[in-house]
């Protein structure tokens, strides 16, 4: 019951905290982190030293850990982002041998003498992961990519390509060279909302969008 109640008043301070955004109960949140306006946590997300950007959400028993996730992302269930490795040149690879700051019962060493310092992992505006991946600490996923359900993603990925498998590999790009450096170079999503409104009606015509956003005077050709 201690436990239950505690949880409760957890998410209270959060709602609070986060009044712009949508956090469903279960949703872990520790201090580090910050959540965008609009964005969605649902139950059983967990952010560790991580930022999600306006628009973006993550769907349940999905994990972020030191990473910063841009606007209008769609992260699926069951995701993990920033795995971090363990060391690999020593005996062991349990860290009861060489790190008793884990939260373990029980270790053979009475110090911290392995440290590594965690690479910040970055999420792009607009990125989709699908159910199931899993995102290695230090990864780069550009804007506009689709990471397949249940992909392993070991290197950085570039802009509107889609990768699937174990581990990713990089299959298409959503769209042609020239038309997804026009979109990049247009940093669409950090328009404002009177804009964003104006434009999405012409968003299932990327060509057609960017003519508009150039009509804004936010766009220039190269």
């Amino acid at each position: 019951m201690l436990s239950y109640l505690k949880n409760i008043i957890r998410y209270i301070n959060i709602k609070k905290q986060f009044i712009d955004s949508v956090v469903y109960f279960g949703a872990n949140i520790d201090k580090k982190s910050t959540l965008g306006k609009h964005s969605v946590l649902f139950s059983n997300v967990v952010l560790q030293n991580s930022t999600l950007g306006d628009y973006s959400y993550m769907q349940s028993h999905s994990v972020a850990i030191d990473s910063d996730i841009g606007k209008f992302c769609s992260i699926a269930s069951n995701i993990t982002i920033g795995l971090v490795n363990h060391p690999t040149h020593l005996l062991s690879t349990s860290p009861v041998f060489y790190d008793n700051t884990q939260p373990l019962p029980f270790f053979f060493t009475d110090k911290k003498y392995y440290t590594d310092t965690i690479p910040r992992t970055i999420i792009e505006a607009d990125v989709w992961i699908g159910q199931g991946a899993m995102i290695k600490a230090g990864i780069t996923i550009g804007v506009g990519a689709v990471v397949g359900a249940g992909a392993v993603v070991t290197k950085n990925i570039e802009p509107y390509s889609v990768v699937v498998g174990v581990p990713a590999k990089h299959i298409k790009y959503r769209f042609e060279k020239e038309l997804r450096e026009k979109l990049i170079a247009s940093q669409w999503w950090m328009l404002d909302e009177v804009k964003l409104l104006k434009l999405s009606p012409d968003f299932k015509n990327p060509e057609i969008m960017l003519e508009k956003l150039n009509e804004f005077g936010k766009y220039k050709n190269a």
